[in-house]
């Protein structure tokens, strides 16, 4: 795979091994070959959902060609709120997976901070609002109800004054797309602390993403886009399993997240969109020298 593309990974991703595996923060949960990415990594898929393969994802959000060195960066671009939630073949079965995990496996996909209620109520509205709709419930549990109507992870960031000017700690999520990272660890966390796994992410771009994120006015929001390399398409996988899960690099996938940056008029907090594509790098290669180069 190329060195040349601008990239921020979300989170470090760890190898991970040909057989299920026992996560070692997980002593229950074990990971489970298959290749349906609305499927959770340590679940079997439904009958007949195996053979699916995820749609390619939006060329606008493909990886960029931007020089011979590997760089993160930051990469953002105005974002057009007609466009906030990307509606494609995939916005309703990542919904229903979002709302299954909700509902079975909540204390996994809602985590939160006691001084979140605000900024998540706030936040809820304007996605909902978005969609023509007001939240009937309140707090984090309306940050909840939103993220069940969009294919969406929505993550809340709190405006506290430092010495710095401002501190934008995470203080409520809901994420059904993780890639390797558990949520209640980042809670509380700053930007650059969330960050800390992910290999130059300080020297690259962590002054930058800070100053983009103090600089960001309700206005003018912002959006994004990343991708990695993983060996096991599950959009909800939280853990890094012990060794590699395939034995060709034509079996592993890309996944390509596309995120949002809005900052909140009333609390003066952040809400952070992610959305998760997964693509068989077999499928992404075949696109052409122009993309894959």
């Amino acid at each position: 795979m190329p060195r040349r593309f601008a990239s921020t990974a979300a989170f470090a991703c760890h190898r991970s091994n040909p057989r299920p595996i026992m996560p070692k923060a997980d002593p229950v949960s074990r990971f489970v070959q298959h290749t349906h990415p609305f499927t959770p990594y340590d679940e079997r898929p439904p009958f007949g959902a195996d053979g699916f393969v995820g749609r390619i994802p939006h060329d606008d959000i493909l990886p960029q060609l931007v020089g011979d060195a590997f760089r993160h960066r930051v990469g953002v671009k105005p974002l057009d709120l007609a466009n906030w939630f990307v509606r494609d073949d995939e916005w309703q079965p990542t919904i229903e997976m979002k709302q299954r995990l909700i509902a079975k496996r909540r204390n996994e996909v809602v985590s939160f901070r006691d001084d979140a209620h605000d900024v998540a109520q706030e936040a809820a509205e304007l996605v909902l609002g978005w969609l023509g709709r007001t939240p009937t419930a309140t707090g984090v549990d309306a940050l909840v109800e939103a993220a069940g109507a969009v294919p969406d992870d929505l993550t809340v960031l709190r405006s506290v004054p430092s010495d710095d000017g401002e501190s934008l700690p995470f203080v409520a999520g809901v994420v059904c797309s993780p890639s390797r990272w558990r949520l209640a660890e980042k809670i509380g966390l700053d930007m650059l602390a969330v960050h800390k796994p992910v290999a130059l992410y300080a020297e690259h771009i962590g002054a930058a993403v800070d100053t983009t994120l103090t600089r960001l006015s309700p206005d003018k929001p912002i959006w994004r886009s990343n991708w990695t390399l993983e060996d096991h398409p599950a959009l909800f996988q939280p853990y890094s399993p012990d060794g590699p899960m395939v034995e060709e690099p034509g079996e592993l996938w890309i996944r390509i997240e596309r995120e949002t940056l809005r900052r909140l008029p009333r609390t003066r907090g952040i809400l952070f969109t992610i959305r998760g594509f997964q693509e068989p790098l077999s499928s992404y290669v075949q696109r052409g020298p122009e993309v894959v180069r």
